[in-house]
């Protein structure tokens, strides 16, 4: 299990499942001040992922919406539903700021849909496009890497 990383005021990026968790709220909700998504993010990283996702369907669609819909999917065991959108998500950003954090998005849904091996590619490549940017990310995508590998090496359960 790697360790938790520091991911902005009031939350990290839990080491155990690479998920995002609220430390606390108060520092949350200044930090992310003006962001007209923290409602739902709030709901989706305090654990209630289908009243995020039920909010996030009545909004307009755009690139950060379909992600986060995505996640809610990945976070309710839709993992497949995930991966392919989290697929026309890194098609779409390929070469542009965005395609690190829409692959280690898909990265983190891709081993619970048994592809434990192309997430190892999609956290290289985060690490890589990471590289020389917030060090912050970089910790993020590096935490992932090294997870993913972790998984690899260990035995499956009887």
């Amino acid at each position: 299990m790697t360790s938790d990383v520091e991911g902005g005021p009031g939350w990290v990026i839990r080491g155990a499942d690479l998920r995002p968790a609220i430390t606390d709220l108060a520092k949350f909700r200044d930090g992310m001040a003006g962001d007209p998504l923290v409602a739902v993010i709030e709901l989706l990283w305090t654990g209630h992922a289908q009243n995020a996702l039920e909010r996030l369907e009545r909004l307009p669609e755009s690139m950060r919406v379909r992600a986060l819909v995505a996640d809610c999917k990945r976070d309710l065991g839709d993992h497949l539903s995930a991966v392919r959108e989290y697929d026309r998500l890194v098609a779409e950003c390929a070469g542009t700021a965005r395609e690190a954090v829409m692959r280690q998005h898909r990265a983190k849904a891709l081993p619970a849909a048994g592809r434990t091996d192309r997430a190892i590619e999609d956290f290289r490549q985060a690490v890589e496009l990471r590289r020389g940017h917030d060090t912050a990310l970089l910790a993020s995508a590096e935490q992932g890497l090294a997870a993913a590998q972790a998984a690899t090496l260990r035995p499956p359960l009887a």
